[in-house]
Parts: structure tokens; sequence; C-alpha cells
């Protein structure tokens, strides 16, 4: 068969979601072994064990998980022995306190084990190691240190690097400075001149369209940035990781950040109670780059801080989710105008040279003599009509009328 490159949830993810309430034995029709007589002694809560068969069927690292538990009631952390995935499907089956009690009272009362059912029985080794639960949250730690590095680093940077650009941006402060002028303009009829406003407005700028709906305030503010402050044109070019930043969950990435945090001082009073060559080895590879992520994330946070109330916007209810990407929409919506202003100059300009060639056409058939006088002077009038109909029309497309809620404007920058 064909292999299904799906990606898979890791056990720890199941908890929760619709998947731990499905069972897909029944739908393959496999039918499991009876359980023993001993399987509903209730040592279990079945709610907490839907889906235990699917954890079982992880990785094992040997004959019933049994030397792998003994390595860890020594303190030995070995991930080859013990893989980070299946102690992470472990421990959802870690017994509560009331479980614990009832499988040792029943161990204690001399009852056959083999009346256990595989997961009760798997549950007593459990309860039998010292400080089982630390021990594999460090387990599980040590595994996934790595890619946790990897994976909340490169997130920090572009929240650093967007935050940063943005904010030291002149280009883009003049772009606003335009639009703000602009936007008084057009509003002074019926409102007074504001000092500010709120980004989401950026997107606005498409919807505020000129009397003929030909073309939006945008479009204005791209042909007049490239005729009267051409270096403005490129003032996205300045907006570095933009698009990077606007994809990260701050908040979330602050939590996994101090998740880390923690998992490495549970690490660090482990190994003080329990002398360990693998932890006191993992402390010394990985201690700094802990605190060299733990320093990022207080810059990346107070970088953010800082450019969110720049713009006049609260950190607490605007995150990078929503900041970002109004700069992500207005430098595309940007370059579509530019190129959509380009496109109509050069159509304006076959059109121009169109109508020339039918005017030069017209004069070269000339007319009778007698009439050429009176004619020519009527050629030459017409002419002098066709050019000013011509600075007319470019008049009119490069001083549209615009129309919005709160006012009209027209002939802006002259």
């Amino acid at each position: 068969l064909p292999v299904f490159n799906w990606t898979a949830l890791k056990p720890n993810q199941i908890s929760g979601t619709v998947f731990s309430e499905l069972d897909d034995e029944r739908v393959l029709e496999v039918s499991p072994e009876p359980p023993p007589d001993g399987a509903g002694l209730g040592f279990r809560d079945p709610g907490r064990f839907q889906g235990a068969r699917l954890g079982f069927r992880a990785p094992s690292p040997g004959p019933a998980g049994s030397c792998s538990l003994t390595l860890l009631a020594r303190g030995r952390f070995d991930l080859a022995t013990l893989p980070v995935d299946f102690v992470e499907c472990l421990m959802r089956f870690l017994p509560t306190e009331a479980e614990a009690k009832a499988l040792r009272q029943y161990e204690r009362e001399r009852k056959p084990l083999e009346e256990l059912a595989d997961e009760d029985r798997f549950m007593l080794q459990f309860s039998k190691v010292e400080r089982l639960p630390q021990r594999m949250a460090i387990m599980a730690f040590l595994g996934n240190f790595a890619e946790n590095i990897q994976m909340l680093t490169p997130q920090l940077n572009a929240i650093i690097a967007a935050s940063a650009s943005v904010k030291s941006s002149q280009k883009l402060k003049h772009m606003l400075e335009i639009i703000l002028a602009l936007g008084n303009y057009m509003n002074s009829s019926k409102r007074g001149a504001v000092y500010g406003f709120k980004l989401q407005s950026l997107d606005l700028l498409l919807d505020t369209k000129s009397t003929d709906r030909k073309m939006t305030l945008l479009h204005f503010i791209a042909l007049t940035v490239r005729e009267k402050y051409p270096e403005l044109a490129t003032f996205w070019q300045e907006l570095h990781f933009v698009e990077k930043a606007a994809a990260v969950s701050l908040e979330n990435v602050l939590l996994d950040v101090k998740e880390l945090g923690r998992g490495m001082e549970l690490l660090r009073r482990e190994c003080g109670m329990h002398e360990s060559a693998v932890l006191r080895s993992f402390l010394g590879g990985n201690e700094g780059q802990l605190e060299r992520l733990q320093r990022d994330a207080r810059t990346a946070e107070d970088a953010y801080n800082t450019v969110v109330r720049y713009f006049g916007e609260s950190p607490k209810t605007t995150p990078p989710s929503v900041f970002f990407p109004v700069f992500v929409r207005f430098i595309r919506s940007y370059k579509d105008a530019e190129q959509e202003n380009e496109m109509r100059k050069k159509q304006e300009e076959v059109m121009r040279e169109k109508l020339l060639a039918q005017e030069a056409k017209k004069q070269e058939k000339g007319p009778p003599m007698s009439l050429t006088p009176c004619l020519s002077q009527r050629n030459k009038w017409q002419q002098q009509e066709l050019i000013a109909e011509l600075r007319r029309r470019q008049a009119k497309d490069h001083r549209p009328v615009y129309e919005g809620k709160d006012g009209t404007i027209e002939d802006i920058i002259t």
C-alpha cells in the first residue's frame, strides 16, 4: 500500500480533542483480545484512559517497559532507551494518588496480579518509582529542549527585527505624514484637523474613490509620491520581517519560554538531589542557550511594546498578529496601486498616439485648393481642441475629485 504522508499529533496533544473519542480499531473491525477478569476492578478512570490502547502502540523501549522504569528509578535519564515520544505518551497514564493507593492496597492483600488489566499492572509499576512524575517531566524536557529552542528563536528574532525596522523607518513616517495631510484636507469642511489616526485606517485608502470610481485614494497617493516624493516610493524596503512577525503569537512564545525556564529549574533541583552525569552535562551545554533565549524574549517584548505605543496602539489589545498585518496589507496594496498607475499611464500614451495619428491622416488627404485655407484653419483649430482635450484628460486623471464619508478633495497637492 502507498504511504499516507499525514502530519501526526503528538500523544500529549490528543487529550481533549476529537481524536480522544475515536476508536480506529472498531472501524477496521479488529477484535481486541478479551480483557482479563480483573479489567473492571475500578482502579482506573475510564474517561481518562479513553484511547489507552492507542498510547500503548507507541514505540516500546523494551518488554513491557519495566527495564526503562528501572532506569528512571535509578536516576538514569537515557533518551536512547526511553524515547521522548514514549515518555510523553506514558505521562498520560501516570496514576493519580487514589489509583496508586488502590493498587498498593490490592498488592498488600496479595491478590493475583494476573487478574489485573495490562494498564493496571503498568500503573502499579509506575506507582513504585520514586518521584516518577518529576523525572518523566525532566525526560520530556531533555528530549524537546533543542527543538523548542530552534522553534522559538526565529520567532523572537522576527519580532525584534520587525519592531525595530517599523519604528525607525523615516520613509514610513513621511508616508503617514502625507496620508494625515490628505485626510485632514478631505475632512476640513465637516470636521476639524486631527493629529493622528489608527493604523487600521490604512485599509480604508482603497475604499475612498474618485467621482468617476476609476481611482482610489491609495492610487492618488502612489501617483503623488512617484511624481513629487520619488525617494519615498520604496518605503517598504525599510520594513524588514513584518510578514514573519505577523505570524507570531508573542503571548504563546513568551509562555513557552517561561515553561522552558521552569523545566530547567526542575532539572537543577533533580541534579542537586541526585548526582547525574547526563543532567550535569546537559546543564553545562544548554544553560547558556536558555539564558540567551530568555534575554531575546525580554528584548522582543520590550521592542514590541515600544513600537505599538509609538503608533498610538495598546500592546494589551493589539497583538503582533493584528499590528504587523496592517503593514503587510498596506505594502501589498501600495505595490498593486503603483503597477495599476503604470498600466493606466501606458494606456493613455497609446490613446494619445492613436488620436494624433488619426488627425495627421486627415490632414494628409487635403481638401480642394479653393477650400484649403479655410479647412486648414479649421484643422488647426481642431488640433488645438484635441490637444486641449488631452490636457484636460491628463489634468483630470492627475487631479481627481475624491468622495468620502466626511468630505471631498480636489487638487490636494499642487
